[in-house]
């Protein structure tokens, strides 16, 4: 019996998608960006803060995507410790690349690159599923309180280790894993969550997030065609090229 692809869109089409908003938010930070801060003007073509808000837009429906495809591999991996690990041993590897590409060095203690923030979700994730799935209600509040627990720890964490989004990040993973049946419900908080930012010092350009909303309706539940570590290898190296460029192009 041969199997028809449903409508809409697979997880490699919005795994796609993302790869390109971040490709083009990093191409906003580091070469425009850094193009404007080697001239200390904005010209060559660059009048006015405008583009690069523009690019900087679209870029910004990058993490919404992949915390949504996080969600999907959560519930479909065959292994979420495997799919942790993973995560994790990449982190590692990209933050050398990260620093040179966003702060001119190789080592910078005070920002921890993406992987990092996803690992810290997913774990988060992980504890809370293991921590609510008893059965015994005399046991119910306290998995509870011990799940919130583990989650504000490893938000914290993100917090205090300075990683991408960090523990709005965090959150925003959770959101995405423990919501992903009600998805109307998932979108209203998701987008709270991309507002609660904006106070904590974030841009204002955060909630052009949003506009990753309706992708997460157009998924059709198929993993598509991909492979496996496209993405895991992709991050460090286009941050590696992107800061090739800037040093060849500004001296940096």
């Amino acid at each position: 019996m041969e199997l028809r692809e449903k409508s809409g869109l697979p997880g490699s089409a919005l795994k796609w998608i993302a790869i390109l908003a971040m490709l083009i938010d990093h191409i906003g930070v580091v070469l425009l960006y850094g193009w404007a801060k080697y001239r200390h003007a904005w010209g060559a073509g660059i009048e006015s803060l405008d583009f690069y808000y523009f690019v900087r837009g679209i870029g910004r429906l990058g993490f919404p995507l992949f915390c949504f495809l996080l969600a999907e591999g959560f519930v479909h991996t065959r292994s979420r410790w495997k799919y942790l690990l993973r995560l994790f041993i990449f982190a590692l590897i990209s933050e050398l690349p990260f620093d040179r590409a966003f702060w001119s060095g190789w080592v910078d203690l005070g920002h921890q690159n993406v992987f990092f923030t996803l690992s810290l979700g997913l774990l988060a994730a992980m504890l809370w599923d293991e921590l609510t799935q008893g059965n015994a209600p005399d046991c119910l509040p306290w998995r509870g309180i011990a799940a919130i627990g583990c989650a504000i720890a490893l938000g914290a964490a993100a917090y205090y280790l300075k990683t991408d989004y960090d523990a709005m990040g965090v959150a925003l993973i959770l959101v995405m894993v423990l919501l992903r049946d009600k998805p109307w419900v998932r979108d209203l908080v998701a987008g709270g969550v991309l507002a609660a930012m904006i106070p904590f010092g974030s841009h204002w350009i955060e909630l052009f997030g949003v506009l990753a909303f309706p992708l997460f309706h157009l998924y059709n539940g198929q993993r598509g065609r991909q492979s496996k570590y496209f993405f895991y290898i992709f991050y460090p190296a286009h941050l590696l090229l992107l800061a090739l460029i800037a040093k060849l192009l500004f001296k940096a």
